[in-house]
């Protein structure tokens, strides 16, 4: 309790106390999962490292997987690596290990490799890495390598992994640099690429080849269509081919750099533009951006697109889920959002967006000034126009100066569905079941982080087309890489990265591929509710099931047996208790995180504790420096110190005058002196030698020492009035002109020029000043202006400085 003649708690302790209270309810908590696997269930996951029939593990003398593709089809795994391609037969499972049945080594050539190195590249770096590897057919896989920064590409057996013909270029359809990111399918027999074409990676490039329809490609070297695109997937839905990638945003006036994402369209019957305007590039491209946010006053984005999967039926609408996650520099944090494909596709029919010029403002295109047919459909037989390329001049103009879309593309719910914050790694791949459970009705997401932890949501999707969705269940938390066969865990930088996310549902598994290894982990581990239906049951596990015989079971779909389940999260307190679940996230005891409301919290009283401090500290100073330069009683000028009392400190004034040319040839034309010592020059002093710290561009001048003497007469450093009078003469090409001003008296810090000068050809730039000690080290009291610009000298008023 507070006394009555106790002073108040001042301001900054009660911000303090009220942002305190209020963190809690601004931040809540996120809840943890259900369960967490022990780590010991690592040891029983199937892992590929490379071993083929007859032994285990490859040899001794066989160098580390470096995995770059990875491709099931039906119950077949296909394995692009470097230098290699594996075939891994997934049935019938085994307990330890996965091997493969057939392996294609396909080298780079000699020639090659020397081309490669030439051009600067490490020897590790000009090897074939696999980059595409898709089943062009039902018995042909089409696979395309980076052949030290040659790409080339190749048809070859399903079966035998014989080649079938002759090699292909690859550019446009591979990077030559396995670190780029690639994306391709194949739709009608045509491939679709999103890559780089060049050696440098500076041509972004969308890529249609083979088939029976001429090539395409995007606009060359146009920020309006790509800047620094990085692509992340590609689907087939309709007419069209949609890609998704993050890219730097153009249309935002911001002096850095802001990326965001975005999914852009081509029609797959494009055949091209005229030969005027878009002759063998898109006639039909468009993007629009990707809104993944938190609603509110000002909402809160999610903008770095980071994984993206198929095209999947929720509640009958076509949909795929996203993985986005915040920039390295800002809040940690990622987010799932789901995008229904019909939204989309209603996107690219709404306004474009446009730039008039090059220091104007995005702003939508006026409906009126939109050509017609509508630009970016789609040309076909039976429309206005049959083909692409007798569209007239004008739509294809249109089409390539205006390819963004004014809208963006919401998110169903007009909300995340998941979102994670403070995690030390961010959520980088995506899978989901939508046939989970023994009824097939449930939709599960797993979500890995880029070091292989994966987290196992059960979501509810809302019926309707604006509605949220009901919210999450944060089912479970496991592990997937095996460092004991993986090799040494080390984060994402080393062979600790997670390549891919695939769910084998037939076999109730995931696939989770790293550079070393592909290792496969059951979609739930119900045997460790086992001995304890509340841990069954409670788990709300929708792959589990508990079983009059007292065990807990994986449920496969379609299952006829007896079980007990319940994934709406009622309550257990009736099934008795029992112990051994572990609850503990191993994600955040790992990473020695904190919560958030203790962030924020230490973060307040920091700031807080740092402003009462510094205010103190500054008002100490201040009243310290106050003291000491305080002069004696009746000390002036031009009068000695009272009797019996010490004399101040004594100093030198230094003045720097920088001016430049006006007229007759003369602009740009600059000229620095200073005006601080007892003879022209003045080097004796730190910084203020022949034209001070700045270059003399214009020809020397000269000083009337008369004048100079005045300013650098000894002065005691005080509050004093005092007068200065500069005179200074310049030689240029034209007559020699006088600058003279005279200082008013002013008190200390605060310095008055008067200029009056009769020198139209020069403009004063800036004036600079400093107390020099009579050692000729500067003390603290520094003023400088720069930009004082005047037409003319005749300056009314006094510039302060």
């Amino acid at each position: 309790m507070r006394t009555a003649g106790a002073p108040p708690p001042g301001p900054a302790l009660m911000l303090l106390l009220l942002l305190l209270g209020d963190s809690q309810g601004l931040f809540p908590e996120e809840p943890p999962p259900l369960s967490v696997a022990p780590r010991d269930y690592l040891s029983h996951y199937p892992v590929f490292v490379g071993g083929g029939p007859g032994r285990a593990s490859p040899a001794e003398d066989t160098e580390d997987l470096n995995i770059q593709r990875v491709l099931r089809v039906n119950r077949t795994l296909f394995i692009g690596d470097r230098d290699n391609l594996y075939r891994v037969e997934l049935e019938p499972p085994t307990s330890t290990e996965l091997r493969y049945q057939r392996k294609l080594t396909w080298r780079s050539n000699p020639s090659d490799i020397d081309v490669c190195r030439m051009k600067g590249k490490q020897e590790g770096e000009c090897r074939n890495f696999v980059k595409v590897l898709l089943l062009r057919d039902e018995s042909t896989l089409f696979v395309c390598g980076s052949n030290a920064f040659n790409p080339v590409c190749a048809n070859y057996s399903m079966d035998t992994l014989q080649p079938l013909g002759d090699n292909i270029s690859g550019m446009a359809r591979c990077p030559y640099d396995p670190k780029h990111a690639n994306v391709a399918l194949f739709s009608d027999g045509m491939l679709f690429t999103a890559t780089v074409t060049d050696f440098l990676a500076i041509d972004a490039v969308i890529y249609r080849s083979l088939g029976d329809r001429p090539t395409l490609r995007t606009v060359k070297h146009d920020s309006k269509w790509f800047k620094e695109p990085y692509f992340v997937h590609a689907v087939d839905w309709g007419s069209h081919v949609y890609f998704f990638f993050r890219e730097i945003a153009m249309e935002f006036n911001y002096l850095e750099k802001v990326v965001v994402a975005r999914v852009a369209r081509v029609c797959k019957n494009d055949v091209g533009g005229s030969p005027r305007v878009l002759e063998k590039q898109w006639t039909s491209f468009l993007k629009a951006r990707l809104n993944c946010s938190v609603p509110g006053d000002s909402h809160f984005y999610f903008n770095v697109l980071q994984a993206v999967t198929g095209v999947v039926s929720l509640g009958g609408r076509p949909v795929v889920l996203a993985v986005f996650s915040t920039p390295s520099n800002s809040i940690p944090g990622s987010a799932v959002c789901a995008f229904d494909m019909t939204q989309v596709a209603a996107v690219f029919e709404g306004r474009f967006r446009e730039q008039k010029s090059p220091e104007s403002i995005w702003t939508p295109v006026p409906e009126d000034q939109v050509p017609r047919p509508r630009p970016g459909c789609c040309a076909a037989p039976g429309t206005q126009y049959n083909a692409s390329s007798a569209l007239p001049d004008e739509i294809l103009s249109f089409v390539k100066t205006h390819p963004l879309m004014d809208e963006t593309v919401p998110s169903l719910g007009h909300a995340p569905w998941i979102v994670r914050t403070l995690m030390r790694h961010p959520l980088t791949r995506v899978a989901v079941d939508v046939g989970a459970g023994p009824w097939g009705n449930q939709t599960v997401v797993f979500l890995g982080s880029e070091v292989g932890t994966v987290l196992k949501f059960l979501v509810r999707p809302s019926t309707r087309l604006s509605g949220p969705a009901g919210p999450s269940v944060f089912l479970e938390e496991f592990e997937t890489y095996r460092p004991d066969r993986c090799g040494r865990p080390g984060g994402a930088e080393t062979g600790q990265r997670l390549l891919s996310l695939e769910l084998d549902a037939a076999s109730g598994g995931l696939l989770a591929a790293f550079p070393h290894c592909v290792v496969r982990v059951p979609v739930a581990r119900c045997q460790q509710f086992s001995g304890c239906m509340k841990n069954c049951v409670g788990s709300q596990d929708p792959y589990c099931g508990w079983t009059p015989e007292g065990s807990c079971v994986f449920l496969s779909p379609g299952t006829r047996a007896t079980f007990e389940q319940d994934v709406s999260g009622a309550s257990t307190s009736g099934l008795g208790d029992c112990t051994g679940l572990l609850r503990a996230s191993l994600s955040e005891e790992r990473a020695g995180l904190v919560s958030v409301n203790l962030l924020v919290t230490s973060s307040v009283a920091a700031f807080v504790v740092g402003a009462v401090v510094s205010g103190f500290s500054v008002g100490w100073f201040v009243g310290l420096r106050e003291r000491r330069e305080r002069p004696p009683p009746g000390h002036w000028l031009s009068r000695p110190p009272a009797s019996g009392r010490p004399g101040p400190p004594r100093c030198r004034l230094g003045v720097r005058i920088r001016f430049c040319g006006g007229q007759q040839g003369q602009a740009g034309r600059q000229g620095t002196e200073s005006l601080p010592g007892s003879h022209t020059g003045s080097s004796h002093l730190k910084g203020w030698g022949s034209g001070g710290r700045q270059r003399r561009v214009g020809p020397p001048c000269k000083y009337d020492p008369r004048v100079v003497r005045e300013s650098h007469a000894t002065l005691p450093l005080v509050t004093s009035p005092f007068s200065l009078r500069l005179t200074m003469h310049a030689t240029w090409p034209a007559p020699s002109q006088t600058l003279s001003g005279d200082c008013l008296p002013a008190p200390s810090p605060s310095i008055k020029l008067c200029l009056q000068p009769p020198a139209p050809r020069l403009r004063l730039c800036s004036v600079t000043w400093r107390w020099l000690r009579t050692t000729g080290d500067t003390v603290d009291t520094h003023s400088q202006v720069k930009g004082v610009r005047c037409e003319k000298w005749g300056v009314q008023g006094d510039p302060h400085f």
